[in-house]
């Protein structure tokens, strides 16, 4: 009889037990589905004591010069967002040359805009590596974390993440097939690769987002980025195409510089849009939106090109705000405009915008007479600087093509390549660097006479 009860009472604990068992086990699942695994995983070791997980942002305006305004206003403008959005200014890493707001032909020095009808976005702006120190090899030493390279180099700051921190990295400028450019030198496609995968394998970080806004960014990741070391990448336009500007003006004594690009101020204003669209529940939609609802909302948004993802789509599934923070009042302090102020000009493909710039709402551009003469037009610079682009771009292809040919598996098809590949072998890059490196040493520095003969276009080349 006392048998019995026994294991009556051992059933009962058994039978209490496996119920528990089953609730946190849905439990559990409902709150991957949720959330994600990876921020359920973080959840859990927080809760037991684990490191606290951290944000780590870089951000990077990889050309110079007047001419490359809107580059320096994007990366502005994108600091004073996540930094709005609760991103610590000690996670916040800022590479940019900062020769544009001080820039004699600024008629409000020391301002950068972003928006026609936007507000001074530079004020405040804590930039930790600027004129010649914008370079590619920073860049790397940077995102790897690596301190001792960057002494005696700006404020010295590295991402130094662990390996449950998220890492957002936004880079804009100049590039062309499988090379970002900087002011002095290019960043090659498998030097990138190489990077992130030295980070993954170190683990450095839990997971990572990086946005790319230049021409051909599609062609840096593109059948290079491992689909499953927890890396993301969005980039402004496929392998083969351009980016483009955006909020660009001419005559009417306004200065030749457009304010933005298409790519970086969509994804930056968007927050923008849910505030003004879901007042109530502003709160609730970015608490759940997640990488790919971001991405969807771009990709659709930018019309001039196509935005791609690449890399370990799993990442897609973790809220936004793991990467670039959430705050509903992101827009309240720099930004006032009207949404509906594009339209497009067919004539030239070139997206602009129709709102005035008026004293009531702007502070209107008025360029200085000396800057404003005959010879110096927008549209004279553009028909020029378009000839010399597709030049240059020509000249690119012809070195990567003849490059490419050598390797053995295109020997037997070499007169069948009539143009570049969708995805790049990453062994073609040493001889491709070296080709370029040998006519920057040797005859005339490529990056330089690139950015030169490429300034103020449409696209971003």
């Amino acid at each position: 009889m006392l048998s019995n009860n026994l294991f009556k009472k051992k059933s009962v604990w058994i039978y209490c037990l496996l119920s528990v068992l089953c609730v946190l086990v849905i439990f559990s699942i409902v709150k991957v589905i949720i959330v994600g695994p990876n921020e359920f995983i973080n959840e859990c070791l927080e809760l037991f004591g684990g490191d606290t997980k951290q944000n780590w942002v870089f951000l990077v305006a990889g050309s110079k010069g007047w001419d490359n305004y809107r580059h320096q206003a994007d990366v502005s403008h994108a600091y004073q967002t996540l930094l709005n959005n609760g991103i610590p200014v000690d996670r916040i890493i800022v590479m940019m040359t900062d020769d544009v707001a001080f820039d004699p032909k600024n008629p409000y020095r020391g301002e950068l805009f972003n928006h026609p009808n936007g507000s001074d976005v530079y004020q405040g702006v804590q930039v930790d590596y600027k004129g010649e120190e914008v370079r590619s090899e920073h860049f790397l030493n940077i995102l790897n974390g690596n301190k001792a390279a960057m002494i005696n180099l700006g404020s010295g700051r590295v991402i130094e993440s662990k390996h449950r921190d998220n890492i957002f990295v936004y880079f804009v400028g100049h590039g062309t097939t499988g090379i970002l450019a900087f002011p002095e030198n290019y960043l090659y496609a498998d030097e990138l690769n190489n990077a992130l995968q030295s980070m993954y394998s170190n683990r450095k970080f839990s997971s990572m987002l990086l946005y790319i806004d230049s021409c051909r960014a599609g062609s840096l990741f593109d059948g290079i980025l491992s689909e499953y070391n927890s890396i993301f990448a969005v980039t402004a336009a496929g392998p083969r195409e351009s980016s483009w500007s955006t909020y660009c003006n001419e005559g009417d004594g306004k200065p030749d510089v457009c304010l933005g690009d298409e790519f970086s101020c969509t994804w930056i204003e968007d927050q923008a849009n849910l505030g003004k669209l879901y007042p109530l529940q502003v709160n609730e939609l970015v608490e759940k939106r997640t990488v790919l609802n971001h991405f969807n909302y771009i990709r659709n948004t930018v019309k001039l090109s196509n935005v791609m993802p690449y890399g370990d789509f799993s990442i897609g599934q973790n809220k936004l705000s793991s990467y670039i923070g959430k705050s509903p009042e992101v827009f309240s302090k720099y930004s006032h405009y009207n949404n509906n102020a594009l339209s497009f000009n067919t004539r030239n493909d070139t997206l602009k915008s129709s709102v005035k710039f008026s004293k009531n709402t702007y502070k209107p551009y008025q360029i200085k007479e000396q800057y404003n003469g005959k010879n110096n037009t927008m549209k004279q610079r553009t028909l020029y600087n378009s000839i010399m682009r597709k030049m240059m771009y020509k000249v690119f292809n012809t070195i990567l093509q003849n490059v490419i040919k050598q390797l053995p598996g295109f020997v037997e098809h070499i007169d069948e390549l009539k143009e570049l590949p969708s995805n790049l072998p990453l062994n073609v890059f040493p001889c491709y660097r070296q080709t370029l490196d040998y006519i920057t040493t040797n005859c005339f520095s490529l990056p330089k006479v690139k950015l030169k003969i490429i300034i103020f276009l449409k696209p971003i080349i």
